[in-house]
């Protein structure tokens, strides 16, 4: 992610086609994440790690390919985008299995925050001190190699009865799949929206640096993600999955942000975007731990890997945001298109609002290995 602008100025890629290949993981991912979450419930979240780790390496691989020919980028974040989208279903509810309660939610949302502040920081470093993308390509495929034999290795999994037509695992009830609906799907676009408009978009509004600068491009995902990582662990004391307050305040952090980003894209200063990268972090740390959270708390024990699958889907619909943004940007000024995504912020609110009324008999359910 840290290496979308250098890519522009080095690779001769348009601002379109950065973008573009940024939002190429979602080919990948969300089939992984439709189909993945489901199928781990059944057969075990183990396997699909271990696929979602190889697919990962075989990703970056074919990244590595991609300075002899851009497709080789395109292709290799389908593949990387697949092994994310495993990742974050087979892993998260692992997670969830091991630790109950809402210490699952925290830690599977940490690691996360994690795996996307530190791999651009890495990557950027990297690339920085030597102008061979592909040498952060094969230091990855090597760390995740390491990992992949590593959890191959680890003891088996806590089992859970598979809800099927005669099975006996806990399934989700229809009260709680209204909460689903009504309360942390509006919420859930913003969660990784931010994320996205805080690295990607404010550096292109930002005068001089986001257009080719590499230090910059890493300064942004560092702070943008690694503000959210840092946020998670002071906002849990105040997650309570029975009220909406914690979606809320996400929500109203996420609205400061683009705010700010409207200011970054009248001035173009560059102070104001490290600003807005720490309100985009802020608000993406707080609306993962808050979506999370409800999700892991209201899905059945057989469907925490499905239910874990669509909040995700719908999360990821934010990573489209650069992509839509750059395609703006050739007919209209952006702080319209900043303006609009604030609207629809504010409409989230609203819809998350109307569904507290949801949350009136939620209690918290055990998951048990």
């Amino acid at each position: 992610m840290s290496l979308i602008n250098w890519y522009q100025q080095f690779r001769d890629l348009s601002e379109f086609e950065a973008m573009l290949v940024m939002g190429s993981y979602l080919v990948g991912m969300i089939p992984a994440l439709a189909f993945g979450g489901p199928l781990a419930d059944r057969f075990g979240r183990k396997p699909f790690s271990l696929i979602a780790l190889a697919s990962s390496i075989l990703g970056s691989l074919v990244m590595a390919a991609g300075a002899l020919n851009v497709a080789g980028l395109y292709a290799g974040r389908v593949f990387t985008g697949f092994g994310m989208g495993l990742a974050m279903v087979a892993i998260t509810s692992w997670v969830k299995l091991l630790s109950p309660g809402a210490a699952g939610a925290t830690r599977a949302a940490l690691c996360t925050s994690l795996g996307f502040a530190v791999g651009p920081i890495i990557s950027g470093a990297i690339v920085g001190a030597s102008a061979h993308p592909e040498i952060a390509y094969a230091v990855h495929a090597l760390a995740t190699i390491a990992w992949l034999v590593l959890i191959a290795v680890a003891t088996g999994e806590p089992r859970v009865p598979f809800a099927g037509p005669a099975g006996i695992g806990s399934q989700t009830t229809p009260e709680n799949r209204r909460r689903f609906i009504r309360i942390v799907l509006p919420s859930a676009p913003w969660v990784f929206g931010m994320a996205a408009t805080g690295f990607a978009v404010v550096p292109a509004l930002s005068d001089g640096a986001g257009g080719s600068n590499l230090l910059y491009s890493t300064v942004a995902v560092a702070v943008t993600m690694g503000m959210g990582t840092i946020i998670q662990p002071f906002v849990r004391r105040f997650n309570d999955v029975r009220k909406i307050s914690l979606l809320m305040a996400g929500l109203a952090t996420a609205l400061a942000a683009l705010l700010l980003m409207m200011a970054v894209s009248l001035t173009g200063s560059e102070l104001v975007g490290v600003f807005a990268f720490i309100l985009s972090g802020a608000a993406n740390g707080i609306l993962l731990v808050a979506g999370l959270s409800q999700v892991l708390d209201l899905a059945g024990s057989a469907d925490v890997g499905k239910l874990t699958g669509r909040f995700y889907m719908v999360c990821f619909i934010g990573f489209t945001f650069p992509t839509l943004f750059a395609l703006w940007r050739l007919i209209a000024h952006p702080v319209l298109f900043i303006g609009i995504l604030a609207l629809l912020c504010l409409g989230s609110m609203v819809l998350v609002y109307r569904g507290r009324t949801e949350l009136g008999g939620t209690g918290l359910e055990a998951v048990n290995g």
